[in-house]
């Protein structure tokens, strides 16, 4: 009997002890999501991927904690791309560890200090490292400087008469014949027959777009088919790429010039006055000093009315000048202010030029760099994207699509785009618009409340009315030439 009870105790005594185990094991392997998952602050270090040294009573005032860690990497790496995430990541998870304790976090070999604060109510409020509450936007900045080149000016030899008429007469749009508009699209002005599209900003040719029907040279041996690589082959290394869209691009002293291999895409150069820059440059020391953002937007567009683009959205500002080099954000959740790009001239502030900038890092307030993109060959590659994009776009992105064309609508604005640039684009202002159908690859039908119906052939860019009346002209359906609506039909 004794022995039976020995051996039941012991049996029960093995079945705790397995079940302690397994709970111990699942509780190691147990996938961590939360910060109460963590024993120590070493513990939730090393699983960040660090190394933690040690903990002790901070030496700085104002601070409870110094911890003192091998970070991972550098907070920016050779190519000059940052760690920022990394580095938030685990001075988040800390932070919630140490929650209302101020702490510093210390890495002796990367010369680096983080600090960070709480507020009174044991969120984090600041953090800085080194000293610097900007430090991610001014380490970039500082990489982009030590690592700025001036851009080469690119020999070419200019064979198109257009073109030379457009530099000999100083971009003025006014001045130069360019031949017979057909329609205008996105901004710009579209001479389809003669093989080329427009854009002004102001009173001047900001760029103009060369296509497969300009079949002439425009630089000695290059037309808008050369490929890409046999560009290269007489201009030299490309100064601007960009091999997700294949784009290749150079400087010249009167124009920045762009290829895709069936488009030739030329910008108006950097536009720089002294006296302007000046006065640029003040109303920035002005920015600083008051704070008032929105004067600010006024009195630079007064100074530079001929932006690229000026976006607004609720209190959220963007503007740019690809041929200044700069851009304006405001009500953004981070880079409030001006961006400098690598094409910027002259002043920052009025104390302070981009040469000052470079040669001794002077980084004013309320200004970011992006010292390593040329803001125009910015501007084209979006351009190249959204164009692309407008043709061919994604299901649900457009309202018809054929094999010739690619319809889509901004509010009652139509946008006929040839999906191959074979056909011209063209667009059509609707007011009532009810719905459209296509009867071919290039004819589509549409309905208009209260008006009738109407058919629009996009290639030669004519429109008749088939049908008017009162009613919702609502099209159904089109076969055999009769086109069925609100329960009625018409032939055509």
């Amino acid at each position: 009997m004794k022995k039976k009870k020995v051996l039941i105790i012991l049996t029960i005594i093995l079945i705790i002890a397995i079940i302690i185990i397994a709970k111990i094991t699942i509780d190691a392997n147990k996938p961590k999501t939360s910060i109460n998952d963590f024993s120590s602050v070493k513990e939730l270090i090393e699983f960040d991927g660090h190394t933690y040294i040690s903990m002790q009573n901070s030496t700085e005032e104002g601070y409870e904690k110094d911890i003192y860690i091998s970070f991972s990497k550098p907070t920016i790496n050779e190519d000059g791309e940052t760690n920022k995430n990394l580095y938030e990541i685990v001075i988040s998870h800390v932070a919630g560890m140490l929650k209302g304790q101020n702490f510093r976090m210390i890495d002796t070999e990367k010369n680096v200090v983080v600090k960070i604060k709480f507020d009174e109510n044991k969120n984090v409020n600041f953090y800085t490292i080194n000293d610097d509450s900007k430090y991610w936007e001014h380490i970039k900045s500082n990489h982009q400087i030590d690592n700025y080149t001036n851009e080469p000016l690119t020999s070419m030899t200019i064979t198109s008469q257009v073109l030379a008429n457009i530099i000999n007469n100083n971009w003025i749009y006014n001045n130069i014949n360019l031949g017979t508009k057909e329609s205008a699209v996105d901004n710009y002005e579209i001479y389809f027959d003669e093989g080329y599209k427009v854009r002004k900003l102001g009173s001047e040719i900001y760029n103009i777009i060369f296509t497969k029907n300009y079949t002439s040279e425009l630089l000695s041996g290059i037309n808008t088919t050369t490929s890409v690589e046999n560009v290269e082959n007489i201009l030299g290394k490309p100064t601007y790429e960009d091999d997700n869209n294949g784009i290749i691009g150079y400087k010249c002293e009167y124009f920045y010039i762009f290829f895709t291999g069936d488009e030739i895409s030329i910008y108006h150069p950097d536009e720089y006055n002294e006296a302007d820059s000046q006065r640029f440059g003040r109303l920035v020391t002005e920015l600083n000093q008051t704070g008032d953002m929105n004067t600010f937007l006024n009195r630079l567009t007064n100074l530079y009315p001929n932006y690229a683009s000026y976006y607004t959205n609720n209190n959220y500002v963007n503007i740019v000048y690809p041929l200044q080099g700069f851009e304006v954000t405001m009500g953004a959740s981070s880079n409030n202010g001006i961006t400098i790009y690598s094409n910027f001239q002259g002043n920052i502030t009025d104390s302070i030029t981009i040469d000052d900038l470079k040669q001794n890092k002077q980084m004013p307030a309320n200004v970011y760099t992006r010292l390593d993109t040329n803001l125009v060959f910015s501007e084209e590659m979006q351009r190249k994207i959204m164009d692309d994009f407008n043709r061919n776009p994604y299901d649900g992105a457009y309202l018809i699509q054929t094999d010739d064309y690619t319809i889509r609508n901004q509010n009652n604005t139509y946008i006929f785009y040839s999906r191959d640039k074979t056909k011209v684009d063209s667009t059509l202002t609707i007011n009532n618009f009810n719905n459209m159908v296509s009867y071919n690859q290039t004819t589509f039908v549409y309905g208009v409340t209260n008006d009738g119906i109407y058919v629009y052939n996009a290639e030669s860019m004519t429109s008749s009315k088939i049908a008017e009346g009162q009613g919702n002209f609502n099209i159904d359906k089109i076969e055999n030439n009769t086109i069925y609506y609100d329960n009625t039909s018409v032939n055509f």
